[in-house]
């Protein structure tokens, strides 16, 4: 079977999220009126997700058209994830490599930078890489916004710059320091974020730089790449090929979800914030599930009759992943009055209803 990221027309799903996005951000949103957002790794989940939301806005609410200049590696095509928008003469499509700098004969006003290499399976193939857009990336950012008049920065870091916390720290706040392994295979990435959160507070403090800092937890939604060998992605492929699950393990470690329409207000919410130089961890705290829920939950949901099994011998998985990743978002919940609104089960149907419509 052969899986395609999109089609050249945005998704009824997608747009039904948006509309979502757009009504919970409210007038916040108006803030955005006859600006210029620059958004690299505008391709991506959270990306599409975040340039839908400036298109929707243009079309329905601002009373002047907001203005994206939408960086990604590879050059829109028409059948890829931002394909419908090749004639939009709101947003200009640049095919760039975000660890290099941009540069732009427009005014920018906002800078949201989602460029990254976060699935195990392309930093473990490219780590070197995976520290240039982190850590190079969100350099020339900073530096932009040091000599040009930038309203707002948000940096999108990780939860994984918690590594594999303490039973005591989870649920995981922001104050929590981590544990992390330098050495680790995912050194590369959590290092390399924890390393630009660094650059982050150094230009705030230093340079009165107006950056926030996300950390989203497992995104996940419509636009999830099949290729990038997570969990998720595995078992929505396994599903949709009408294939029991094999497990690598007994899928005991457990995971917190976000729908990526949740994290998507999130997003918004931080950017458009006064904010500068503050952390917020965006996830959504509805469930906490474990890997063989999540199995069993795609085999449901795609009805596939026959368990899900866990191979007899071990394979190549990362030893230093979390066993329990469930954060603390009260901070992002009093300060902008966050609430995750749709839950795993939902959200995982609309995720493979998705997938279905582009095969």
């Amino acid at each position: 079977m052969k899986f395609s990221l999109c089609t050249c027309m945005l998704s009824p799903i997608i747009r039904e999220d948006i509309k979502d996005v757009v009504n919970r951000l409210g007038k916040d949103a108006d803030r955005l009126s006859g600006k210029t957002v620059l958004i690299t790794g505008a391709s991506g989940l959270i990306g599409g997700y975040l340039v839908d939301t400036l298109v929707y806005l243009n079309e329905n609410r601002l009373l002047k058209s907001c203005k994206a200049i939408a960086l990604q590696k590879s050059k829109v095509k028409k059948n890829s994830r931002l394909g419908h928008l090749l004639n939009n003469r709101n947003v200009k499509l640049v095919s760039h490599d975000a660890s290099a700098p941009y540069k732009s004969n427009q005014k920018i006003d906002y800078v949201i930078h989602a460029a990254g290499v976060s699935a195990p399976a392309a930093f473990l193939k490219d780590p070197l890489g995976t520290i240039d857009v982190n850590v190079s990336g969100v350099r020339w950012i900073l530096e932009y916004a040091r000599k040009n008049e930038v309203k707002s920065i948000l940096y999108m870091s990780s939860g994984e710059i918690y590594g594999n916390p303490t039973l005591e720290n989870i649920p995981t706040p922001e104050t929590y320091k981590g544990n992390v392994s330098t050495l680790d295979p995912r050194g590369c990435y959590t290092s390399s974020k924890r390393l630009a959160e660094t650059l982050c507070s150094i230009y705030f403090e230093k340079y009165n730089v107006p950056v926030k800092i996300a950390r989203p937890f497992i995104v996940y939604g419509p636009g999830l790449r099949f290729d990038d060998k997570r969990v998720m992605a595995e078992f929505i492929k396994n599903g949709l090929e009408g294939k029991p699950i094999e497990m690598l393990n007994a899928g005991r470690d457990t995971r917190s979800y976000c729908y990526v329409s949740d994290a998507t207000v999130a997003f918004f919410k931080i950017l458009l914030s006064s904010k500068d130089g503050e952390p917020f961890n965006v996830a959504s705290d509805l469930e906490e599930v474990s890997i063989k829920e999540l199995a069993e939950l795609v085999h449901k949901i795609c009805n596939i009759k026959k368990p899900v099994r866990v191979k007899k011998k071990g394979a190549n998985f990362l030893k230093d992943a979390p066993n329990r990743v469930f954060p603390d978002i009260t901070k992002l919940k009093k300060t902008f009055g966050y609430v995750p609104k749709v839950g795993i089960e939902k959200g995982l149907r609309r995720t493979i209803e998705w997938n279905r419509s582009v095969i």
